[in-house]
């Protein structure tokens, strides 16, 4: 009967390890770590990378954007991003942004008719629901985006 039992014992942990063996596999998880651009990739290679996306746009004018860190949320995200002419009437600006321009530049005429024209080497914060005008010739721009709804993946 101990023989019969140990038998027993031992097919199933044979079957059980099978079985487990034959289990779907959970992908790896993304590698964390720290992201570097260094200015050279900025000012152009990183725009021509795998990661870059390329859009044209009615409004927009052709853009490219390289994302570099999205939260899981996807409510924070931070890349380089580039755009070409355009001059946009803004209802309310979708998220808060931080950009950092690299080249080019950009007017921004606020609806109570402030304007800020910002080029490369300064920054801009714009809060969410901004309203106004936004117009450029085109440019190259670090940016930072926080979203305090749920942002499409």
């Amino acid at each position: 009967m101990k023989i019969l039992i140990a038998a027993a014992l031992a097919t199933l942990l044979a079957v059980g390890a099978s079985a487990a063996a034959d289990a779907p596999k959970a992908p790896p998880s993304p590698a964390v770590r720290p992201v570097k651009v260094t200015a050279a990739d900025a000012a152009g290679p990183a725009f021509r990378s795998p990661a870059a996306v390329h859009e044209t746009s009615a409004t927009d004018g052709p853009t490219t954007d390289v994302s570099l860190l999205k939260s899981r949320d996807h409510r924070f995200e931070a890349g380089l991003y580039e755009a070409g002419a355009s001059d946009v009437a803004v209802e309310s600006y979708e998220e808060d942004e931080f950009m950092f321009f690299l080249e080019g530049s950009v007017t921004l005429t606020s609806a109570d008719g402030t304007v800020l024209e910002a080029k490369a080497g300064e920054g801009v914060a714009i809060p969410k629901g901004w309203k106004g005008r936004w117009t450029t010739k085109g440019y190259r721009k670090y940016y930072v985006t926080y979203s305090s709804g749920k942002k499409p993946k």
